[in-house]
C-alpha cells in the first residue's frame, strides 16, 4: 500500500514582474555619471552642440559632416609704429565627425508560453530591460573612454606648482584633509588655464565621500566647508570610471561646453517603412523613445522557424514550424567635444585627476 502517487506537486506562487518582485534585484540599474554628463553639456543652452550642428549629424546618414574652425595664434605684440605692411594670417580647419553604432535586440517565440508561468509580457519586459541597462552601461563607458582619450595633456611649471602630475592626470595624495584641500584649488588651477566657468566633475562612487563630507561639514566642528565646492558645477558618479592601482578615486572635471553627445538613427526606420500591412506587417522599421537612451531605430521582422530542438527541453519538440519574431534596436552615438588646436601645448577643460591611495 502507498499513496505515493496522490503527493500533491510543488506549489508555485504567480511570478510578480517589477519592484518587489523576488528577482528584482537581478534587473539594477548602475550610476551612469559620465552619460548624465554628456546630457547635461549637450542640453545647455550655451554648449558647443547647437541646433545647426545637432540638426546636421542627426541627418548625416550616408554623409560627413564637418564644422569649420580657426586655430589659436600667438600673434607678436611691438611697440613701433611703422609704415610697413603689416603680416600674419589665420590657420583654418574641418572638423570632421564620426559615428558609432550600437545594437541590441531578442527573438520572441510565442508558443513557448502555452504552458508556462511566464508570460509573454515578463519574457519582452525582461530582455528588453536587460539590454536596455546594458546599453546605457556602454554608453557611460564610451563616455568614460572619450573623456581619457581627450584629457588635457598640457602640465607646465605654473600647474605643477599645485599638484605632480603622472600620465596626464593630477596626483592628489590620499590623506583626506588633502583630498577635501583639492576642492578649493579647482578654482586657482582653472584660472591659471585661463579657464572660465565651473567644471562639472564625473567620479567614481569612492570619492564622493569627500564631497558628502564637505556639504555636511557646517555641522560639525570642522566648521562651514561648503564654499570649497563653490568652484564646481555638477557632480556625478560611475562606475566606469576606474581609479586604478595606486589611487583610491579618480575623476574628471569637465569644463563648461566642453563635450556633447548627439545620436542619429537610420533612414529606413526614420522614414517608417513596413512589408506586409500595417494590420499584420512581416518586416517594420520604426522609431521608438527609450527611457535613458532616446529615440532609437527598431526593427521588426516575423518568420516561420523549426525551433523543436531548441525548445525541446520544454517539451515543446512539436514546434518545427512555429512563428518567430525579432525584434533590433539602433542608434548612431557622436561624442563631441570642443576643438583644441594644440593638443600638446595648450590647456585644454577635461583635466584627470587622480587621488592616491592613503600611505
Amino acid at each position: 500500500m502507498s499513496i505515493v502517487q496522490t503527493l500533491k506537486q510543488a506549489v508555485r506562487t504567480q511570478y510578480r514582474r517589477g519592484p518587489g518582485g523576488l528577482d528584482s534585484l537581478e534587473l539594477r540599474g548602475s550610476n551612469y555619471g559620465a552619460l548624465n554628463l554628456y546630457k547635461k553639456q549637450t542640453a545647455s543652452p550655451t554648449g558647443i552642440v547647437d541646433n545647426d550642428l545637432k540638426t546636421k549629424l542627426e541627418d548625416s546618414f550616408g554623409n560627413t559632416v564637418q564644422v569649420p574652425v580657426i586655430d589659436w595664434i600667438n600673434p607678436t605684440i611691438g611697440n613701433v609704429r611703422t609704415c610697413e605692411v603689416q603680416v600674419g594670417g589665420l590657420t583654418t580647419k574641418l572638423v570632421e565627425f564620426t559615428a558609432v553604432t550600437m545594437t541590441f535586440g531578442f527573438p520572441m517565440i510565442r508558443s513557448q508560453f502555452k504552458n508556462n508561468s511566464i508570460s509573454e509580457a515578463d519574457y519582452f519586459f525582461r530582455m528588453f530591460e536587460a539590454r536596455r541597462l546594458a546599453a546605457m552601461e556602454l554608453l557611460d563607458t564610451w563616455a568614460v573612454d572619450h573623456l581619457d582619450d581627450n584629457k588635457n595633456q598640457h602640465f607646465p611649471t605654473e600647474i605643477l606648482q599645485y599638484y605632480p602630475e603622472a600620465n596626464d592626470a593630477l596626483q592628489v595624495p590620499g590623506d583626506k584633509d588633502t583630498r577635501i584641500e583639492f576642492y578649493n584649488q579647482i578654482r586657482s588651477i582653472l584660472s591659471t588655464m585661463d579657464l572660465t566657468g565651473n567644471p562639472d566633475v564625473v567620479t567614481n562612487p569612492l570619492a564622493m565621500g569627500d564631497i558628502r563630507t564637505i556639504i555636511g561639514a557646517g555641522a560639525t566642528l570642522n566648521g562651514d566647508l561648503s564654499y570649497v565646492l563653490d568652484s564646481t558645477g555638477s557632480f556625478f558618479e560611475s562606475n566606469r570610471v576606474v581609479a586604478g592601482p595606486g589611487n583610491r578615486a579618480a575623476m574628471y572635471l569637465v569644463g563648461a561646453n566642453a563635450v556633447g553627445m548627439v545620436t542619429r538613427i537610420d533612414p529606413d526606420c526614420e522614414n517608417g517603412v513596413q512589408h506586409g500591412g500595417s494590420e499584420n506587417p512581416v518586416r517594420e522599421w520604426t522609431t521608438q523613445d527609450v527611457p535613458g537612451i532616446g529615440t532609437m531605430g527598431l526593427y521588426y521582422r516575423a518568420d516561420c522557424s523549426d525551433q523543436s530542438a531548441l525548445l525541446a527541453a520544454q517539451n515543446l519538440q512539436g514546434l518545427t514550424r512555429t512563428s518567430v519574431e525579432s525584434f533590433e534596436w539602433s542608434i548612431d552615438v557622436f561624442f563631441i567635444k570642443a576643438y583644441n588646436s594644440n593638443q600638446a601645448g595648450r590647456f585644454f577643460p577635461i583635466i584627470k585627476v587622480e587621488q592616491k591611495t592613503a600611505a
